[in-house]
């Protein structure tokens, strides 16, 4: 089970392009050299708070988060890994100088039909590949669903046979399938991709000749499921990452 740590940070306007190249270029990279990976940087277009930019990184699990600590992380104490990026860090040394304040949270992911493989590299290995990216302007819809626990087996193969591999034809991709392990366990949640947001609109609402036969069945059997749901929209504002 990987770990996906989604932070929002409080950077002023005038400073949040320089807050993104010193990550893309300095901190995500690194982080290569770790085996983490930051899938979906942005700010909330639709149902999330503004003021703010958001980053979505994987983790193998808490140990390899952990270990990515720049105060007293072990990548930080390895010898090898700070010779590989000793002309990456410099580039985000006053990037925290840039943020007013910060909050987080954890998602435990599927590693089963989740996107990113995350792990924990050891020196001498392959750096990570840069994760996949639809790029700047595309769209991550974040959606929370409550469902009884009874029947989340059931949503889950639902999606997996039916609605996810129709949004995938479509042109969409599944980043994340998971859960907050300090919220309830009704609650479950997705990452989805979609390369604009007319696309995400478009295939949020699947008319009848959309997605015809068994995904449209799914879609309503699934969404009989569902006690309640919410979503929000994520801007993709950054083109890191290996275009797809």
């Amino acid at each position: 089970m990987s770990v996906l740590v989604q932070r929002e940070f409080s950077v002023a306007q005038p400073n949040q392009a320089e807050f993104e190249r010193q990550s893309r270029e300095g901190l995500w990279p690194t982080f290569l050299h770790f085996g983490a990976l930051m899938v979906a940087f942005g700010r909330w277009g639709f149902n999330g708070p503004g003021g703010v930019v958001v980053t979505n990184t994987v983790y193998a699990d808490m140990e390899h988060w952990l270990a990515t600590r720049a105060s007293a992380g072990d990548f930080y104490r390895d010898e090898t890994i700070m010779e590989e990026t000793k002309e990456l860090r410099p580039i985000f040394e006053a990037r925290g100088g840039l943020v007013t304040e910060s909050s987080a949270r954890i998602i435990d992911l599927d590693d089963d039909v989740s996107e990113p493989r995350p792990f924990y590299r050891q020196a001498g290995q392959p750096t990570a590949t840069p994760p996949n990216t639809f790029g700047a302007g595309s769209v991550i819809s974040e959606r929370r669903y409550v469902v009884p626990e009874k029947s989340q087996e059931e949503f889950l193969r639902l999606s997996r046979e039916q609605i996810w591999p129709w949004l995938t034809e479509q042109g969409g991709r599944l980043v994340g399938f998971g859960r907050d392990p300090l919220g309830p366990p009704s609650q479950i949640m997705t990452l989805f991709a979609f390369r604009s947001l007319p696309d995400w609109y478009r295939l949020a609402h699947p008319a009848e000749h959309e997605a015809p036969g068994r995904p449209s069945e799914a879609w309503q059997a699934r969404h009989n499921l569902i006690a309640t749901q919410q979503g929000r929209l994520l801007i993709i504002g950054s083109d890191f990452g290996t275009k797809v």
